[in-house]
């Protein structure tokens, strides 16, 4: 079945991966998305990539990992990243009659178009060779000292001190 995301404030982290899983988001004017792994000096898991990228154009995701800076609603409707933009007061009952309209369809069509759709989009190969070296880097992160500031930083809510080593 499809799922409708209904966004109120703002995702951040694997929030907003959760977010970019759903089909189809409707987000209030005040939404914002943000994956922060960069603050933390951390790798983003590779799932979580490929949820990233099927859903948001590839310069965005770059920016959104690299800068670690929120995006607002409006851009992300601008990017079709969201489909609707509705005020707080206005959403539950635009999301119910989407869900609505969508339940009087036949429901194998969708169940069907909705695993095409999905096959389709995560048919990008990945070798076993691919993922050891990809693998590879990220224990580099794991093995590095950002990675330890970075935890560090987050236990004692300060901003991390990051080398690049």
């Amino acid at each position: 079945a499809p799922v409708i995301g209904m966004i109120e404030g703002s995702v951040w982290g694997g929030a907003c991966e959760v977010a970019m899983a759903c089909d189809i988001l409707i987000a209030t004017p005040d939404a914002a998305f943000a994956i922060t792994p960069a603050k933390l000096g951390v790798p983003y898991n590779l799932g979580g990539l490929m949820t990233l990228i099927n859903m948001i154009p590839l310069p965005i995701v770059k920016e959104m990992l690299f800068a670690a800076q929120p995006l607002p609603a409006d851009q992300a409707l601008n990017l079709g990243i969201i489909n609707y933009i509705k005020p707080a007061s206005e959403i539950e009952a635009f999301v119910h009659d989407m869900a609505a309209s969508i339940c009087v369809n036949s429901p194998l069509s969708i169940s069907v178009m909705k695993e095409e759709l999905r096959l389709l989009t995560s048919a990008h190969a990945l070798s076993p060779e691919l993922f050891e070296r990809i693998q590879g880097l990220r224990q580099i992160v794991y093995d590095g000292r950002d990675y330890q500031e970075g935890i560090d930083a987050f236990r004692q809510k300060r901003k991390p001190n990051f080398s690049g080593k």
